[in-house]
């Protein structure tokens, strides 16, 4: 094209091409104006399916550690009691509580040491003090007469002891010191002896052998346990049963019963009364 030629000749050619070529895409079933980079342009890949992924392998709980054993405590056996020969002795030469000073003698025992029933009472009085034997005065008659009366003997059926080994002094109850410092002994005694049961008498010999406060009134006639396993039968004391008192009858009476139940018990048979 030159400067002086038709601009609108110019045009009209231009449009004449332009439709000529649609014409031509329109037979050829093409629509718009191909793109070139289009025409070229790398067809996109096709993704591949992603891997599926297989199932973790499913793990049945650990079951919780078994707890630790309890710590082992070493319990130290007890001590074997101490033999009757070696208690006499040791009583006899006892300095632990101030009746050592007012004593003549002490009071260890009498009786059967492998009798199946003891006779426990309080402490010793003059007369005791004096021999150096359980229940030899006036109470200790009556306590005779009564073993007799349940058909034993004195001698070789029933062992005899107290709870305190000395005398106090004017015949007082001993105090709970004196009790606690010689029951002990008393303990390692029934501990030998091993009685199948035991008549406790009077309020100080039940007090320290079934660790009670309740007096004897409500406590005579049944059935205790010294330390959890040895039969205890409580019932009055034999110079209770010697005073002359409005009760005094029907206190024997009552002794008496709570002797039966002891006989019942070890399955002693009374002696057949007189005609």
């Amino acid at each position: 094209m030159t400067i002086d030629s038709d601009p609108r000749a110019e045009l009209l050619g231009i449009a004449s091409s332009l439709r000529a070529y649609l014409e031509l895409q329109q037979d050829a079933g093409s629509t718009g104006i191909p793109r070139g980079a289009m025409r070229h342009a790398a067809p996109a890949p096709t993704p591949s399916p992603s891997p599926t992924p297989s199932p973790s392998p499913t793990l049945s709980p650990s079951p919780p550690p078994p707890p630790p054993p309890p710590p082992t405590i070493a319990v130290a056996p007890a001590p074997p009691p101490r033999s009757l020969a070696v208690l006499q002795e040791q009583v006899a030469s006892c300095k632990k509580c101030e009746l050592h000073k007012t004593r003549n003698k002490t009071v260890f025992a009498r009786g059967n040491p492998q009798a199946s029933l003891c006779f426990v009472g309080e402490a010793p009085g003059a007369d005791e003090d004096e021999q150096g034997l359980p229940f030899v005065g006036r109470a200790g008659q009556l306590l005779d007469r009564m073993i007799v009366a349940m058909g034993l003997s004195p001698d070789k059926d029933v062992y005899v002891c107290n709870i305190i080994k000395c005398r106090p002094p004017g015949n007082r109850r001993p105090t709970p010191d004196e009790t606690s410092t010689c029951i002990p002994y008393l303990h390692d005694q029934l501990a030998n002896v091993a009685p199948k049961a035991i008549v406790a008498l009077g309020n100080t010999a039940v007090a320290a052998l079934l660790d009670t406060k309740l007096g004897i009134t409500k406590l005579r006639g049944e059935w205790k346990l010294y330390r959890g396993k040895t039969l205890v039968m409580p019932t009055y004391h034999p110079s209770y049963l010697l005073r002359p008192t409005a009760t005094q009858q029907q206190s024997k009476r009552e002794a008496w019963e709570d002797l039966q139940k002891v006989m019942k018990q070890l399955g002693i048979t009374p002696p057949a009364r007189k005609a």
